[in-house]
């Protein structure tokens, strides 16, 4: 089978060759060759020898144009399977990352529910206002029982994980070149 080079070249070569042929003028030959008594019978011969080598150039030319759709598939069948290839490593990866993402999505829900619940101190409000009341003195003046910095942790926890929902959102949101979305059938 030739290869989709070898086949644009023939056909270039045809083309030259029927332009050969076309710029020939059998007609001003003969009549020069009636003038000049030449041999009208060799002429007559040259141009039956031109149409039939015509004709056979334009068959060939046809068939290696009905031919060629299928020569380039066949030269691009071995980057498509190294594409589906690479497709099937990154599918891989995926399953791999998704995986370990779930597990990290439920350590993080364990651990979120525990540091709420670690970080929680109405009870403690409501234990210090009782002694303030029995001792006759505001919350202030017996001890801040603040929790500003469990409450600056929990806000820059909730900026990281919002940047990396919004990074996979972004990507999952767009299906263009997404391993998953890739058809590479439709590719030759």
């Amino acid at each position: 089978m030739k290869t989709p080079a070898q086949i644009e070249q023939r056909l270039a070569e045809i083309e030259a060759e029927r332009d050969e042929l076309a710029a020939i003028d059998f007609d001003a030959e003969m009549r020069q060759a009636t003038i000049n008594g030449g041999d009208l019978d060799a002429i007559e011969q040259r141009q039956a020898d031109a149409e039939r080598k015509e004709r056979r150039l334009k068959i060939e030319a046809e068939a290696l144009n009905d031919h060629l759709p299928d020569a380039r598939r066949e030269a691009a069948k071995p980057s498509i399977e190294a594409i589906k290839k690479r497709l099937d490593e990154r599918k891989e990866k995926a399953r791999k990352a998704a995986a370990q993402a779930q597990k990290a999505a439920a350590s993080l829900k364990q651990a979120m529910a525990e540091f709420y619940s670690a970080s929680s101190t109405e009870d403690l409000r409501g234990e210090m206002g009782a002694i303030a009341k029995e001792i006759d003195a505001n919350l202030e003046a017996i001890g801040s029982i603040s929790h500003q910095a469990l409450s600056n942790d929990l806000a820059a926890l909730q900026n990281d994980i919002h940047r990396c929902i919004n990074a996979s959102m972004k990507r999952g949101g767009h299906r263009l070149g997404d391993p998953a979305s890739i058809d590479v059938s439709k590719a030759a």
